[in-house]
């Protein structure tokens, strides 16, 4: 018995032992995971961004706002309450080495970069991808051959991105490709083609996207078998931060908010940028500006108009020619319908100032009837540019399909889906107004876009042009979309 009892204690004494060792190290692994999971939130009120300067980041030349990536991180901030701190980095490699170290939270990206498996990166969903080109000037031969890099002056934009793409092509030539120059992506390397320096340039597309435009000279000649997808890069050791980003890239994509910002700065850009149609653009600016550049000037102030806007709107309607008449009967500069010109009491279409002075009012009324449904920003100026091509009615309407197909009406990226609709039997019966060419409508407001970024940076950059269209830089309207 008394073998036995002692058994019994010894087992019941073993028993509690256990278990207080479990509770105490249950108290251990509980505090230390709070206190771990404290250490990974993040409390700060600033959040530190690394980048390259880009078009994305800091568009000077675009009317439509300081660049992509950067309004989204200051859409990013604005929702959860942070003040952004912008640190530029050398190169992508000095980033990423900041981002690991958590000398950054955030890591814009760059094409071409190349990121490695940590565990404690988290790449945000794609949101741009596109290839990269050989570009050449138009009075030198184009590429005929890849093997041509090999014999030739060639120019690569001076970033770490490039040279994978440098060190690829040199194992597929088999040839010791060094460029010539490695200047800065944008201006300095388009300058460089542009004045015949060098026989050909690499580059990443949407930035020739862009340039193309100020740059009409510099030509494609190929594409490389090189793409890449533009992703945010962020530390995941913050718990709290990690979830933010995961919500907001979630968030913009279901709610269409990415899609409208990707449409404001690259939805105009045609499919294919005609080198000859922007030298023409270019020499008629030059030759016919001149010639209204006091009327554009002193109209664009009395309706609070931006000058430059106007100048698109005259180009696109009538390339500057005062005596243009349509097949449906409208008229003059900014092609104005009789009905129109009664209404706004205009004696001659026909005379170059009654019509841009007549255009201009029409343009600000509309506006106006874009105010009263709410309509703001860049959105109430592209739906205010199709109800000038097409009748306000028909804005109407579009907005009405846009809501039925679950696209956003007060948007011009909805509007845009839902117009072309307007041409279709089967829906313009359903609607007021009826039967519209929806497809003209669109091209009419994505044309003015085009023209009106192109003239912008024009105004921006020096040259000829810039001299012309500067000082109406001056009287760009206080409340105008930035």
């Amino acid at each position: 018995m008394t073998l036995r009892f002692h058994y019994f204690t010894s087992a019941k004494e073993l028993a509690a032992i256990i278990f207080l060792l479990l509770v105490q190290g249950a108290l251990i692994f509980w505090y230390e995971y709070h206190y771990r999971l404290e250490q990974r939130q993040w409390t700060e009120e600033t959040i530190r961004i690394g980048f390259k300067p880009s078009h994305r980041v800091d568009a000077v030349l675009s009317p439509y706002g300081p660049g992509l990536d950067r309004e989204l991180v200051d859409l990013f901030c604005s929702r959860n309450d942070l003040t952004p701190v912008w640190v530029e980095v050398q190169d992508y490699r000095q980033g990423l080495e900041k981002l690991i170290n958590h000398d950054l939270h955030l890591l814009l990206p760059v094409p071409g970069m190349q990121i490695p498996e940590v565990k404690a990166l988290k790449k945000g969903p794609v949101y741009m991808e596109g290839s990269f080109l050989v570009l050449h000037n138009q009075w030198r031969y184009p590429l005929r051959d890849l093997e041509d890099l090999c014999s030739t002056e060639v120019v690569v934009p001076g970033r770490s991105a490039f040279d994978k793409i440098l060190q690829d092509m040199r194992q597929v030539l088999q040839c010791e490709l060094e460029p010539s120059k490695r200047p800065d992506p944008g201006k300095d390397f388009f300058n460089a083609l542009a004045e015949r320096r060098f026989r050909f340039g690499i580059k990443d597309e949407k930035n020739y996207m862009f340039w193309k435009s100020l740059y009409p000279e510099v030509r494609r000649s190929a594409s490389l078998d090189k793409t890449y997808a533009l992703s945010w890069l962020w530390s995941s050791d913050y718990m709290n931060l990690d979830h933010k980003f995961q919500d907001f890239w979630r968030d913009i994509k279901d709610s269409g908010v990415l899609e409208g910002i990707q449409e404001k700065y690259l939805g105009f850009y045609p499919e294919t940028q005609d080198p000859y149609e922007l030298r023409y653009f270019q020499q008629t600016l030059i030759n016919e500006l001149p010639k209204y550049a006091d009327t554009i000037r002193e109209v664009s102030q009395r309706y609070n108009l931006d000058p430059l806007f106007l100048v698109a709107i005259i180009y696109q309607e009538s390339r500057f020619d005062p005596g243009a008449t349509s097949h449906t009967g409208v008229r003059g500069l900014m092609q104005i319908t009789a009905q129109t010109a009664e209404f706004l009491g205009i004696e001659d279409r026909l005379d170059p100032h009654q019509s841009i002075a007549g255009g201009a009012r029409y343009l600000y009324k509309l506006g106006e009837r874009m105010d009263r449904i709410g309509i703001t920003s860049w959105d109430k100026w592209f739906m205010a540019l199709a109800a000038y091509n097409q009748g306000l009615g028909h804005v109407y309407d579009a907005r009405t399909l846009a809501e039925r197909h679950g696209f956003n009406p007060d948007s011009w990226s909805g509007l845009k889906k839902a117009y072309p609709l307007l041409s279709y039997k089967e829906y313009y019966q359903t609607v007021r107004r009826g039967y519209a060419r929806g497809y003209e409508a669109v091209n009419f407001v994505e044309n003015v876009r085009y023209y009106y970024s192109i003239l912008y940076g024009q105004a921006l950059l020096p040259g000829f042009e810039a001299e012309h269209l500067g000082g109406f830089l001056d009287l760009v309207p206080s409340d105008w979309p930035q």
